[in-house]
């Protein structure tokens, strides 16, 4: 009689350990979902090295003029020459500060310079190199000429970068 109250014991013990991992199933809760109010306006800030925005592109004979606002300093512009006789101009408007500085650096070696700045009361003054340090004495418009060296070689077709401080 010990022998089967022993063996049903055992067959029980084993049919509750076989129903331990049902229960904890059927009792396992589900995680509950919360709604997130997510803000969809996002705010991209500019990043220091983006490139300015042209206020205006005009085309003259060989003459490229580009337009840029300069009360929004500093200038970083890709641009392009494409034929060896063209001269670019960069236009700054409102320009308010005591000292520019401009820097150009091609993709590949060019013949290509600050040639002359043109200051608001029509006065120029240049040559200069691939880097130009000037006062600015007067507010208002200044022209920055971009063109070839005649007294150097290398053609000045290609795409450069122009940043202006």
């Amino acid at each position: 009689m010990k022998q089967l109250i022993s063996k049903n014991l055992k067959v029980n013990s084993l049919k509750y350990l076989a129903l331990i991992p049902l229960f904890l199933i059927a009792c396992k809760k589900e995680p509950e979902i919360k709604e997130q109010k997510v803000d969809t306006v996002t705010t991209i800030e500019k990043p220091v090295d983006s490139l300015s925005t042209i206020l205006k592109t005009e085309k003259e004979s060989n003459q490229n003029i580009v337009t840029v606002d300069a009360s929004k300093m500093p200038i970083r512009l890709n641009l392009e020459i494409k034929n060896p006789d063209d001269q670019l101009i960069l236009k700054l408007e409102n320009l308010n500060q005591p000292k520019i500085k401009g820097y150009l650096k091609t993709e590949k070696p060019m013949n290509l310079r600050f040639n002359q700045i043109r200051m608001p009361d029509n006065t120029f003054d240049g040559p200069f190199g691939p880097t130009i340090e000037y006062d600015t004495k007067q507010k208002g418009e200044y022209w920055l000429i971009l063109a070839k060296s005649n007294m150097a070689e290398g053609t000045p077709v290609g795409k450069f970068f122009v940043k202006i401080e």
